[in-house]
């Protein structure tokens, strides 16, 4: 028998990308997601009550119980439930490949299992109210769970808690704030199912102490099994008819013609119409960045398509966003949201050596992470100039007794030398989360390097016709931090080898500053942003409003001649000026 003329073009629904917004579809599932999370959250918390006492519990339970039950709760949340496991079937139906990070494994198989650890909970809940007409308040539940669900329960808040934990933080781990709150979130993800388990174990035991017995009769409580036996019944035809629809996936699969996939300066590998070309590179074992796991939120996945373009569908709403985001040119597309059903060549954009290693964050900086900076540029004036009059050699050795100087200031005030740019220095202050945005400590640096210019003049006054000068600009702002370097050294012998560096407008627009001190005869000039957060004041320095060149927004600076006039920050007190130490 011919499956193909069985299937036809009616099984095309598997393989084709939706005819509505896939990011529609992407935003329906984490929206629905985040509104399950907030519920688990408040339940986990009354949970938690349970430590100090029951009456603590049932009054948070009058509170939450009051949206939850609601009309427009109820149909919230159920709707949520729906929504978010229906979406969640279809993406598993859709899938090509069992190949995938642990965390991404971790999470499908927690998903998979909470309906049938849920099902026992809502029946031992909801059920007693609505079909014995019993009150579902916290003693009676209690009792109608312990002993007997006494290991069941809190297994089924691990698995909804880590589930829903794992799916924030591939939603959250492209927002340039969450490394700031993974502290906190972390801690916040151990406390909350924890004392939510102890709350629920000791509330039990007081009241079976206090006041022993159960909510349901045996008989009510063997009818409520049979219904959750049945329940389960329900759930594995549903999972047998998900497990045949991708069976039937992969014979038709195997059964279409193929098509070859050219992985530029790799290798040609056999595909079929269905898996995205992610998928198509993590099945045949071929690395492949994809930072947000392949969902669409990033773009590190994007490749080149040099042959073959013309015979893929236009981008959706979701990859045209993130394509527009990076300025991509024409042939880049993003290989998470594309299905090839035709031969491509194509290049990786963001080469990788090692199989998917987003799902290893051992060196966060190895993707790239967003965070606020503060940047650095320095530039000696006519330092070309002043080199011709004197030895080569010597003018080494002058540039070389700069750096030195230039380099322990900076490291001195927490900074690292990115590079050096000639007879220039870019420096990065406040790269560990604990230093804030390190604005104060660029403006320390600052002073400190003034200084040292004055010491370095003073041992080669000898030398030099006329003292060294030099120009810093400094600015604080949203930067992506992240490793630089060819794939061979970024993973030589398995190390993160590749120099640290930060790219984005806050880049640029410091060596823009540090390019005016020459406009406004300064020996620095910071921007407002970098002197707001510093705690810091420049009394004395003139305040101008600039327009940088690239970009739309004007910024306010101070031009800097002399850091001396440097002090902290009194409120409405006279600043106190620092001691040379800072």
């Amino acid at each position: 028998m011919d499956l193909r003329g069985v299937w036809g073009t009616g099984a095309s629904w598997l393989h084709q990308p939706f005819s509505r917004s896939q990011l529609t579809i992407a935003r329906l599932r984490l929206a629905s997601g985040i509104v399950l999370f907030i519920f688990a959250f408040a339940h986990f918390v009354n949970n938690a009550l349970g430590v100090v006492d029951l009456v603590w519990m049932e009054a948070f339970e009058v509170v939450r119980r009051a949206f939850w039950r609601s009309l427009p709760g109820s149909v919230l949340l159920y709707g949520s439930l729906v929504l978010h496991i229906s979406l969640g079937l279809w993406k598993l139906v859709r899938r090509a490949t069992w190949r995938m990070p642990f965390s991404e494994a971790l999470q499908l198989a927690l998903g998979l299992a909470i309906p049938f650890w849920l099902l026992q909970h809502i029946l031992a809940t909801r059920g007693m109210s609505l079909l014995y007409g019993l009150d579902d308040r916290y003693a009676n539940v209690l009792r109608s769970m312990w002993p007997s669900l006494a290991v069941q329960q809190p297994l089924l808040l691990v698995i909804v808690w880590l589930h829903g934990c794992i799916g924030l933080h591939f939603w959250l781990s492209t927002k340039a704030f969450y490394t700031r709150l993974v502290p906190w979130l972390l801690a916040l993800a151990v406390l909350v199912p924890a004392l939510g388990i102890l709350g629920f174990t000791e509330s039990a035991r007081r009241l079976e102490v206090i006041a022993p017995g159960t909510a349901l009769t045996p008989q009510q409580a063997q009818d409520l099994e049979k219904l959750t036996n049945a329940g389960i019944a329900v759930l594995l035809t549903v999972a047998g008819g998900v497990l045949f629809v991708l069976v039937a996936r992969l014979v038709i699969a195997r059964i279409r013609p193929g098509f070859s996939v050219r992985y530029a300066g790799l290798k040609v590998v056999r595909a079929h119409p269905g898996p995205t070309l992610l998928e198509i590179s993590r099945a045949n074992g071929i690395p492949h960045a994809a930072a947000c796991g392949g969902r669409g939120r990033c773009s590190t996945c994007r490749v080149l398509i040099t042959e073959g373009l013309d015979d893929l569908p236009p981008p959706l709403a979701s990859e045209a966003a993130a394509l527009e985001r990076i300025n991509a040119p024409t042939g880049v597309r993003l290989a998470c949201q594309i299905r090839p059903t035709h031969s491509l060549t194509l290049r990786r954009l963001v080469a990788i050596a090692e199989p998917d290693p987003p799902g290893s964050r051992a060196d966060p900086y190895r993707w790239g992470i967003e965070r606020r900076v503060t940047v650095m540029f320095t530039d000696l004036r006519d330092f070309t100039a002043l080199t011709e009059r004197i030895y080569p050699y010597d003018s080494v050795f002058l540039l070389n007794r700069y750096f030195e100087l230039m380099s322990e200031a900076i490291r001195s005030h927490d900074g690292i030398v990115d590079k050096f740019l000639g007879d220039g220095i870019m420096a990065l202050f406040g790269i560990a989360p604990a230093q804030g945005a390190g604005s104060r400590n660029a403006l320390l640096a600052a002073r400190a390097m003034q200084a040292a210019l004055d010491e370095i003049n003073r041992e080669f006054a000898a030398t030099l016709r006329q003292p060294l000068r030099m120009g810093i600009g400094i600015h604080t702002g949203p930067a992506v931090l992240g490793r630089v370097g060819a794939a061979t050294e970024l993973s030589m012998n398995g190390r993160n080898n590749g120099a640290l560096t930060a790219l984005g407008d806050t880049v640029n627009t410091a060596s823009r500053l540090e390019a005016m001190t020459k406009e406004f005869k300064a020996f620095a000039v910071v921007s407002e942003s970098a002197l707001a957060g510093s705690g810091l004041t420049l009394d004395g320095c003139p305040r101008h409003e600039i327009t940088v060149r690239g970009r739309r927004k004007t910024e306010h600076i101070y031009a800097v001649t002399d850091f001396a006039v440097m002090a902290e920050k009194m409120g409405d007190r006279q600043p106190v000026e620092l001691t040379p130490q800072g």
